[in-house]
């Protein structure tokens, strides 16, 4: 009874898991994982469940993948489900920094579907402000997410630039701030805030890697400074020889 109990409060109300993101090369965000171009090699990636208000809820198992670059946060949120709605959504909703509670939420990513597992399935992205937890769409677009479902598995990525926004209705990621991430689901988008599915998780920023020194660069700095103090050489030289003539001159004269 104890390991059931346990096993459940840890499903239901799992610890928040805090993902300390990696540098790599941008995905294109086209729901698509392309391994032949090693997209998403060097994401941080973790198993997370959401979950709904019930503690005995199972949730829905998701391979979270986080990844940045210079300028932006790449998300991948994938999972699998006997049957998927057609209207079915995933959004990516964001606190202002260090903070937790619900009423810190500014930003929401969401991405959503009209018609998923049709044959001509169609899905929108749309980008939210958040305002006394009620959301409104924002006048500016910021931003980008693509999904793509395949069988039962379905493949979420998001785009969410960090760092650059002078929009004050989007959470401004700045590096070295950590940032709680709302991981949302839903099956009907008449609400975002009435979704039926989730989980939070702390993501770090992290400032940008220095790049590697091309060592062709290197070797031209170096040849530079080895002619440059050549030269500073040869002048020296150039004024002792005429310093030593003008001495001659004088003795002679």
């Amino acid at each position: 009874m104890l390991f059931n109990i346990t096993f459940l409060a840890l499903n239901g109300h799992a610890a928040i898991t805090d993902i300390d993101t990696d540098h790599g090369l941008a995905p294109e965000i086209d729901g698509d994982i392309d391994k032949s171009n090693s997209e998403w090699k060097n994401a941080t990636k973790e198993e997370i469940y959401l979950t709904g208000l019930s503690p005995t809820d199972k949730g829905i198992l998701v391979d979270l993948w986080v990844m940045q670059n210079d300028s932006d946060l790449y998300i991948s949120v994938q999972f699998n489900l006997e049957t998927h709605k057609l209207t079915e959504y995933v959004g990516i909703v964001i606190s202002e920094s260090g903070a937790t509670s619900n009423d810190s939420f500014v930003d929401a990513k969401i991405l959503q579907f009209t018609n998923l597992g049709t044959i001509r399935e169609n899905y929108k992205y749309r980008d939210y402000y958040i305002f006394n937890n009620q959301f409104f769409e924002d006048r500016e677009v910021h931003g980008d997410a693509a999904a793509k479902l395949e069988g039962s598995k379905i493949i979420y990525e998001f785009q969410i630039p960090t760092n650059s926004t002078e929009d004050a209705q989007d959470a401004n990621l700045d590096f070295g701030e950590s940032y709680a991430f709302k991981i949302i689901y839903g099956e009907a988008f008449n609400n975002p805030g009435r979704f039926i599915k989730s989980e939070i998780v702390f993501i770090d920023i992290n400032y940008p890697k220095d790049k590697p020194l091309n060592p062709w660069i290197l070797y031209h700095n170096i040849l530079c400074i080895i002619i440059f103090c050549g030269l500073i050489g040869l002048f020296a030289l150039y004024i002792y020889k005429i310093t030593v003539i003008k001495k001659k001159i004088k003795r002679i004269t």
